[in-house]
């Protein structure tokens, strides 16, 4: 399905829709696709009219708040509950790195009431064992664990999209899925050189046939952009000295508007490559694999 299909309800189709709420994280993994290793800070407010002007446009089946890391935004309860209460899809996550769910421990049983998943992506075992104590003590023991496989296997709760392999059942409701997440794209800028950050010089098709997030757009700050690492990079020309072609590339880069008068049309063409693809990498298919420590985790 690719975005920007009109349906008979008059929405436009999104299949997969990333809502970015906060540039802030807590970790610094390295090559993370929406820069948030380079401590492009910025959190953002809840407003409800923009969030009810786009889900009266959009049709989407897979809905996700996202950062940088959703739960360093003291906002998150109210974006989660805003969020939720507009877009009806099925599949409604909050993608986190699970280092800091007991920051919001009263709030989540709420979110699970809500038909709201969280999705936590997982490093390392370490990292493993300290969320899952604390999933544990949130939840006050009162869930079942299960494998993405067998929940398929039985017919039973299977519409979360994402790569997870386990999941925490509260009362036949995936409450938390678990994406064991060891290994990261090479993305982000390609290095420095005299103080100057350079991205990459690639071929866009390519660049954008090799992309694995060409057909999940983010709204930001009330508009669409057609990827996170856009999202990303116009903050980081800000922060950091680039190569003025690439700065100019980057601010050349225009969100779209909910009020644009042709709103499926530019949906659309986010199917599309653009000139911006040129400054990711040719090759997202090689892997690189991060192990994160506690230097990694910043205070």
């Amino acid at each position: 399905m690719l975005n920007g299909r009109i349906l008979d309800t008059g929405k436009i189709l999104v299949p997969t829709l990333q809502w970015y709420i906060s540039h802030s994280c807590n970790l610094t993994c390295t090559n993370c696709s929406n820069l948030n290793n380079f401590a492009i800070s910025g959190h953002n407010t809840y407003d409800d009219t923009i969030a009810k002007n786009w889900a009266n446009k959009l049709h989407v089946n897979d809905f996700c708040i996202i950062g940088g890391e959703p739960f360093t935004n003291n906002d998150l309860n109210t974006w989660a509950l805003g969020l939720r209460k507009h877009f009806t899809c099925r599949d409604f996550r909050i993608v986190t790195n699970g280092t800091l769910l007991k920051k919001f421990a009263q709030d989540i049983p709420k979110w699970i009431e809500n038909g709201i998943t969280i999705e936590v992506s997982l490093h390392s075992e370490n990292h493993f064992e300290r969320a899952f104590a604390d999933i544990d003590e949130i939840l006050q023991g009162k869930y079942t664990r299960t494998t993405k496989q067998q929940l398929q296997d039985s017919g039973c709760i299977n519409h979360i999209a994402c790569g997870y392999k386990d999941a925490i059942m509260v009362d036949n409701f995936p409450a938390f899925v678990i994406n064991y997440k060891t290994k990261f794209y090479p993305w982000g800028v390609r290095g420095v050189k005299d103080n100057v950050w350079q991205f990459y010089d690639s071929d866009k098709e390519l660049a954008h046939s090799n992309c694995w997030h060409k057909d999940t757009p983010y709204i930001y700050e009330g508009k669409m952009y057609k990827c996170g690492t856009m999202v990303g990079a116009k903050g980081f020309v800000q922060k950091y000295k680039v190569r003025d072609k690439d700065k100019e590339l980057v601010d050349a880069y225009k969100p779209i508007d909910i009020m644009s008068n042709n709103l499926a049309e530019q949906i659309q063409d986010l199917n599309n490559s653009i000139p911006q693809c040129t400054l990711c990498p040719n090759n997202s298919k090689t892997l690189q694999k991060i192990q994160l420590d506690k230097k990694k985790i910043l205070p």
